[in-house]
């Protein structure tokens, strides 16, 4: 019995032609993931020093480690939001408890009048 084989291969770029794109898997380094973790443990925590190591090890990482720029500006973004949330916090506890400040200063209660003095028959 004969058999026949075909000899077909794979075709060949050809010269000057672009290679083909070969997906490469992300790699992220330790600086980056790093930078993560303390960024969402100091916001988790309520640590601004794990927030600005956030910072620091992000930065570091943006500039050795290219790939993993994202993981890098998130930790960023959180290590700063970490760090000066409690800014944001003030500002709004300012805005909201200002008002009441405000109208305790111009009109005191009149503790006679209230009736708290009548809880003790005095």
């Amino acid at each position: 019995m004969a058999t026949t084989t075909s000899t077909t291969s794979a075709p060949q770029p050809e010269l000057g032609a672009p290679a083909p794109a070969t997906a490469t898997p992300a790699s992220y380094g330790a600086f980056s993931i790093t930078a993560l973790v303390l960024g969402i443990t100091g916001i988790i925590l309520g640590q601004w020093l794990l927030s600005a190591g956030a910072i620091v090890f992000g930065f570091v990482s943006r500039s050795k480690e290219p790939s993993s720029r994202l993981m890098a500006n998130w930790g960023l973004v959180l290590g700063f939001v970490g760090t000066f949330g409690w800014l944001l916090l003030a500002i709004m506890g300012v805005a909201f408890f200002a008002p009441l400040a405000i109208w305790g200063a111009f009109a005191p209660w009149d503790m006679a009048n209230i009736g708290a003095w009548d809880l003790w028959d005095l």
